[in-house]
This record gives structure tokens, sequence and C-alpha cells, in this order.
């Protein structure tokens, strides 16, 4: 699998590059099952190794957000774009992800936390690499970027045509149900049948305890494969067009790869100049396969290797188109930031926003009021 590096150095224009590719986030695909492992209420249950004091917490509470901030959560927090993990996380909790922008300085590094994500990250990485190597490819624009995730998808798709099998670590992206708003994912896992044409979609989540995933976990991770399905049905029926990804992504499909991508497309036996043949290439080889038949969740002991669970997903186009509904009024900001119902409220043990979350204080006097009016 093609991996784009950072452009070299040299060069006031790749300086620039640079800056704005890590300012928009543009290295990193949907690599939130890592943090979503930590998700784990065996783990929210444990002590903190150092608690934190009052004072610590009034030091904290001083961090305001700029009032020079306009527009959506869309238009301030991401690149003209969502990953599926945006989503997954605001699923856990809405309010806590707005912190997690507004107030990041908050945040403190959980020794265990991190632990358990860095497991997480080498288990999903060994898996990988028993199917493919990384190969390292320079890059010098935004353009070059997105060739390589097209190439690694492409790659995917062929391999299956050509009889393949497997496929892990799949770069995914499109505009689904037209509400124009573009999403950019990474399937950890698909699974071709060449008798049946039957693909087979499977997310990989790691526990670090034996215990059942929590009903708040299944609901994360069930709406993050019934997007990741979605989004490669939808290039399936060729349901997304060059103009949409161009518009999202803020490309120029006419403009020329640098020498390296270039390279390594001839690699692969395609040569295109630029992202307007790739992109044709792309979506014609996508319409040569059928739409994602099951859906699969399997979590597996970070110590031990050893599946402990097994679950399979019923799509539901209308229930996600739903969600996705309700999710997108808050990125569009037509409606104000929510966090958990009471019965999730357990949520907020190890959150690091627990001590200013406004929601809480809310829903805290709302109890508290009706409490006081049951006693009347």
């Amino acid at each position: 699998m093609a991996d784009s590096t950072e452009p070299e150095n040299g060069s006031k224009y790749e300086d620039t590059l640079k800056k704005n590719i890590n300012d928009l986030d543009l290295w990193d695909d949907d690599i939130s099952d890592e943090i979503l492992s930590s998700y784990d209420i065996d783990i929210l249950s444990m002590p903190d190794e150092k608690p934190r004091t009052n004072k610590e917490m009034k030091v904290k509470v001083g961090i305001k957000v700029s009032s020079e901030d306009h527009g959506t959560p869309l238009e301030r927090f991401r690149p003209g774009y969502l990953w599926v993990s945006d989503l997954t996380k605001q699923n856990w909790c809405e309010q806590q992800l707005y912190y997690s922008f507004t107030m990041s300085g908050i945040i403190e590094v959980n020794p265990v936390v991190q632990k358990v994500m860095t497991e997480g990250s080498n288990l999903h990485l060994a898996r990988e690499l028993a199917v493919h190597d990384t190969v390292p490819v320079k890059v010098t624009s935004n353009e070059d970027i997105w060739a390589i995730k097209v190439i690694n998808l492409l790659n995917a798709v062929q391999g299956f045509l050509n009889g393949v099998t497997l496929a892990r670590e799949i770069p995914i992206f499109g505009a689904p149900f037209q509400q124009d708003v573009f999403f950019v994912g990474l399937i950890d896992e698909l699974r071709f049948d060449p008798e049946s044409y039957n693909i087979d979609l499977l997310e990989l989540k790691t526990k670090a305890f034996k215990s059942p995933p929590s009903k708040a976990q299944k609901s994360q991770h069930r709406l993050q494969v019934l997007l990741y399905k979605k989004l490669f049905d939808d290039l399936v029926k060729g349901n997304l067009s060059k103009t949409t990804v161009a518009k999202h992504l803020r490309l120029d499909l006419k403009r020329d790869f640098g020498e390296a991508v270039s390279l390594e497309l001839t690699k692969h036996l395609v040569e295109f100049k630029n992202l307007d043949g790739l992109l044709d290439h792309l979506f014609q080889r996508m319409q040569c396969l059928t739409c994602v038949s099951q859906l699969h969740i399997e979590y597996v002991h970070q110590e031990s290797k050893q599946t402990l669970y097994h679950h399979t997903e019923d799509y539901d186009d209308d229930d996600l188109s739903n969600i996705f509904e309700d999710y997108l009024k808050f990125w569009r900001g037509q409606r104000p930031v929510a966090g958990v119902d009471i019965e999730e409220a357990w949520k907020c043990q190890k959150c690091d926003f627990a001590h200013i979350c406004e929601w809480r204080s809310k829903k805290s006097e709302e109890y508290s009021s009706k409490n006081k009016d049951k006693m009347k």
C-alpha cells in the first residue's frame, strides 16, 4: 500500500504546502479505531493514577473559546469534510466532541488510555502488514495526497477483480444521502468471494479487558460500519461525481501529479497525469463490483490476540439516514450541541471536560428541579 510522506524541504512553496497540509489534517485517515478502543467502561471505571486537584481544575476552567470564532462547526473545525470517526465520537457524546475542538487545552494524557490506544494501533498495523507492505511515496501537492488514497482503494478493487479475497486498510469517501457533506474513512477489512461475488466488510475493535462491549460501544461501531457500507455502495452504484470530490476536497482535477506519484501509478500499470483521469478509472472499476453483503464487527483481546466477540450487523438505510440528518444539524449549526442522556451519565466519569460541562450542569439542575416538584 502506498503511503504519502511529507514534501521535501527546500522551497517556499513546499514549506507553505506542508504548513497548509498540517493545518488541514490531510495526512490523517479515519484513525479513530485506537481512540474508540479506549471508550471502554472497564477503563473508565479505573481510578486515576493522579487525581486532579481543585486548584488544577480552576486553572483549566480559565481556558475559553475565542470570541473571534465564527461559522458552523463544519467550517470552524474541519477542512471542508468530515471523517466517519467524527460521527462515531459524536455518537458517544456530542458535547465532549465539541469541547475537544474548543477547549483542547484541558485534555490530559492518561497513561492507561494511551497504552490501550498504542496496543490497538499495533494490532491494526500487524494485520495490515500481513496482507501488504507499505511503500512511502513523496508528495508535492494536495492532489498527490488524494491520488495516493485513490491508488490504495483502486488496488483493493483491482485485486478483487483479479481473484484476491482479502484487502485491509481501504480508503473510502463520498457524500451520502445527497446532503452536500463529504466524508472520508478507512475500512479495516473487506473480504471477497470470487464465486458468489459477495463482499463482506469487517471492522476490528481491540479491547484491553475481556468484558463484552457496552451498549454505547456497540452503537458507535454499528454507526461506523453502516456508514462505511453506504460510502462503498454509493461508489459501486455510481453515486459520486468528480465535481463533488473536487469541490469538497478543494482539489484541482487537472493538476499534474508529482514525479513520485506518477511513478507509483506506473508500477500499478495505470498511467494518468491527474485526478481527472484517475477518478474516472476508479469509478469505472468500482462499478464492476457488487455492494457490501454483510457487516461484521470483531472484538479482539489486546494481550492474547484472541477474538472475544463477533457481531453481524443488519444494514438499515432509513435508520442511518435519520441519524445522519440529525448529526449533520450540529455540524451545520442548525441546532445547539447536545450531551448524553441520564442513562449514559457514566461516560462523564473520565471525561476531561466533566468539571466545566454546561450540558451536565443543565441536566443536573433539571433533575434536581423535578425531584423537588415530586416532594411537594
